[in-house]
């Protein structure tokens, strides 16, 4: 009897993941003991949790000092940008207090983006500064009658600057991971095949016997599933091509 064969390198990290974990569960039903690959195991194992990593940082990079402490300057200026607008709604001049009551409307719109989450963040201060220069042609606008200008140009610096980190660490973490992730595929599937042809090589010597029949069956039952899969992406990917002589 035969393990059925799978082109694994057409699957996507998380599908390919998947079926791994799924394999992973199967002997551990069947026990890699009773199926005659327990000096392989504890490798298969290692590269299973290497893969495991690997996948988990491409999905989500981890933040590093360097953008913490950007964060913390962006929102230590969005804090004096927001107080700087609140005393002006007592200066003695009733045009700037005016104009200190409109921004203040624009602020309260957004809220206390401080503490929003980083991203929604980013967004939330590079909307707050467009709504900055919005107004009536010709008018003046409140952030140059109070002379804040200095304190917009600040933030808009700061978000960028937050935001030039971000792109930076996700680029670099996510090309490490991907390239980390394309090599321990290639181990772990190594690992595999050794260990589906001791397998096979075992019912050749014995027979169709239990478990490893039954552990042949319930596995080439998963890979029936994964194939299904790829065979129905690459029809949706290049559909049929009609019969000669049809006006389809």
């Amino acid at each position: 009897m035969k393990i059925s064969g799978l082109n694994f390198y057409r699957l996507r990290n998380e599908e390919w993941f998947q079926l791994f974990t799924e394999f992973r569960d199967l002997v551990l039903k069947y026990s890699p003991g009773a199926l005659n690959i327990a000096e392989l195991w504890a490798t298969f194992l290692l590269l299973y949790a290497d893969a495991d990593t690997a996948l988990e940082i491409i999905r989500k990079s981890a933040d590093t000092a360097l953008m913490i402490e950007a964060d913390h300057v962006r929102d230590h200026t969005f804090r004096g940008f927001a107080d700087a607008v609140k005393s002006a709604r007592n200066h003695f001049d009733p045009a700037r207090r005016a104009a200190a009551d409109r921004l203040t409307v624009l602020f309260d719109h957004f809220g206390n983006l401080a503490r929003k989450a980083p991203n929604e963040e980013t967004a939330g201060i590079y909307n707050l500064l467009q709504e900055l220069d919005s107004g009536t042609p010709g008018a003046p606008l409140p952030v140059d009658v109070l002379g804040l200008r200095d304190w917009a140009a600040r933030l808009a610096a700061d978000n960028a600057a937050y935001e030039a980190l971000v792109k930076d660490r996700n680029a670099e973490v996510a090309q490490r991971s991907k390239l980390r992730m394309k090599e321990v595929r290639h181990e772990l599937q190594e690992t595999y095949y050794r260990m589906t042809a001791r397998v096979e090589a075992t019912m050749t010597l014995n027979g169709d016997v239990p478990p490893f029949t039954d552990f042949a069956n319930e596995w080439n039952a998963f890979l029936k599933r994964y194939a299904d899969v790829l065979a129905q992406r690459a029809g949706m990917h290049h559909p049929p091509v009609p019969p000669a002589g049809t006006d389809e």
